[in-house]
C-alpha cells in the first residue's frame, strides 16, 4: 500500500517534471533557467538542512522522505534537474523533452501503481506491475516529442532498468539512457 506521503512525492514529481517539460516546450524557460533552478535548488537544499525557511520548510515537511530531511533535503527535485539539464545540453530538445517526460509520468505512475497494485517483494526488483504501469505511461507522454518506435524503445529500456534496484538515483539515469537509446534508434 502506498503511503500518503509517497502519493504526495510522486504527485509532486510528476507535475514538477510536466512543469518543467511544458516552460521548455513553449520556449519559455531554457538550459539556463534550468541551472539557475538547480543552484537555487543546492542553495535551498544547504539552509533547509539546518534552519527553517518558509515556503521551502513547508515543502520539505509534506513531501520530502524523513530520512533526507536533515541529510539531504530536496534531493529528488535536485538530482531530477541534473537528470534533465544533462539531456538537454547533449541531445536534441525534442529528444531531452521525451527523455524529461519519460522520467516524471513513467517514474511517479510506476511507484504509485507498484505500490497499489503489488504485495510482492522482490531482492533486487521493484514492483512488476509498477514497471509494466510506468512503461505504458511513459510510452504515451513520449509520444507528444517523438515517433512511436523512439517512444517505445526509449520506454520499455529506460522504465525497464527502473524495475531493479540500482545503486545510481533513477532521476539521473532515466532521462539519459532514454535520450540514448532515441539517438542510437
Amino acid at each position: 500500500m502506498i503511503t500518503k506521503l509517497e502519493f504526495r512525492r510522486q504527485l509532486l514529481h510528476m507535475f514538477f517534471g510536466i512543469f518543467l517539460v511544458t516552460m521548455l516546450y513553449f520556449g519559455l524557460f531554457n538550459i539556463y533557467h534550468m541551472l539557475a533552478i538547480l543552484v537555487l535548488g543546492f542553495i535551498l537544499s544547504k539552509f533547509c538542512a539546518f534552519t527553517r525557511i518558509p515556503l521551502a520548510s513547508w515543502v520539505m515537511d509534506n513531501f520530502e522522505r524523513k530520512e533526507f530531511r536533515k541529510s539531504f533535503p530536496g534531493k529528488g527535485p535536485i538530482l531530477f534537474m541534473i537528470g534533465s539539464i544533462i539531456v538537454l545540453y547533449f541531445f536534441p530538445l525534442k529528444i531531452a523533452l521525451a527523455s524529461m517526460i519519460i522520467l516524471s509520468v513513467g517514474d511517479a505512475a510506476s511507484h504509485i501503481f507498484g505500490k497499489i497494485l503489488s504485495n510482492k517483494t522482490y531482492k533486487h526488483l521493484k514492483s512488476v506491475e509498477g514497471t509494466i504501469i510506468g512503461i505504458l505511461f511513459s510510452f504515451v507522454s513520449a509520444l507528444i516529442f517523438v515517433e512511436l518506435a523512439l517512444a517505445l524503445w526509449a520506454s520499455l529500456i529506460a522504465m525497464g532498468l527502473e524495475g531493479f534496484k540500482l545503486k545510481i538515483d533513477d532521476n539521473i539515469y532515466i532521462p539519459i539512457v532514454a535520450a540514448l537509446v532515441m539517438i542510437i534508434l
